[in-house]
């Protein structure tokens, strides 16, 4: 007599005796539109979170390119006196001798490069007519405006007009030489200083600005420590030479 018997159906597997087999259900590995959603939200957060990061390590970048310009002008005044009996180049034509060609200025054959003059942080607020911060002395200039746009960063003090002999500087490592003024737009007067010309420092790379003494080394100044500094006589003044220098401005220095 034959026994008949009812199959099971297993919707997951089947077996035999020799192998088994997995049968699996459909799966649809796209997104849906929440997860999309969440996933772009996500990377949203992060690049926020990333970008003031990635803009101040592009900051630093061109303030170590600004630092290093200011090194090469240091190291062109350096060979320039070298060439002229140890005198450092006079304020009225280290820059140019024809208003807006760099090339014309006695510093130029020393330096071979018109990028050297410029800040690439200013460059960008040249571009964007963005007015960098700046310490508080008197930014005002009345000399050197003209119809030409500013290509340089770097003012010389123009107070060392009269002695540009470096063995006359007292403490040419307290006197400054070149520092990147508040200078206006269309300045062309290439200078800094007590007289006519800006006083103040602009402080553009992360609060600090950047000088040259007049001993040649490169310094970076916070608003703080530059207005104690150039509250003094020696900052401004390579002597005590100081008989062409009159007003209420040299007589409230330290």
């Amino acid at each position: 007599m034959e026994t008949s018997q009812k199959a099971s159906f297993n919707p997951v597997t089947t077996q035999s005796s020799e192998e088994k087999t997995v049968v699996t259900p459909p799966h649809s590995s796209a997104f849906t539109l929440i997860e999309l959603l969440v996933v772009i939200a996500i990377i949203s957060v992060l690049v926020a979170m990333l970008m003031p990061a990635l803009s101040q390590a592009k900051e630093a970048a061109r303030a170590i390119v600004c630092l290093n310009n200011t090194r090469q002008v240091a190291l062109a005044s350096q060979l320039y006196a070298d060439d002229h009996q140890g005198k450092y180049p006079t304020f009225r034509t280290w820059l140019y001798k024809r208003v807006g060609d760099l090339t014309t200025g006695t510093l130029y054959p020393y330096i071979n490069a018109q990028a050297t003059y410029l800040c690439p942080t200013d460059r960008i607020e040249l571009a964007s007519k963005r007015k960098p911060r700046a310490t508080n002395q008197s930014s005002s200039s009345g000399r050197g405006n003209s119809n030409h746009a500013r290509n340089y960063s770097y003012g010389m003090n123009c107070a060392i007009c009269h002695d540009t002999k470096i063995s006359s500087f007292q403490e040419p490592s307290k006197t400054m030489f070149f520092m990147e003024g508040n200078l206006g737009p269309n300045d062309y007067s290439g200078q800094v200083g007590p007289q006519a010309a800006t006083r103040a420092l602009a402080i553009r790379h992360q609060n600090r600005g950047h000088l040259i003494m007049a001993d040649l080394h490169s310094e970076k100044m916070d608003e703080t420590t530059f207005d104690d500094v150039s509250g003094t006589k020696r900052f401004w003044l390579p002597n005590d030479s100081i008989e062409d220098f009159r007003g209420r401005f040299f007589e409230s220095l330290r």
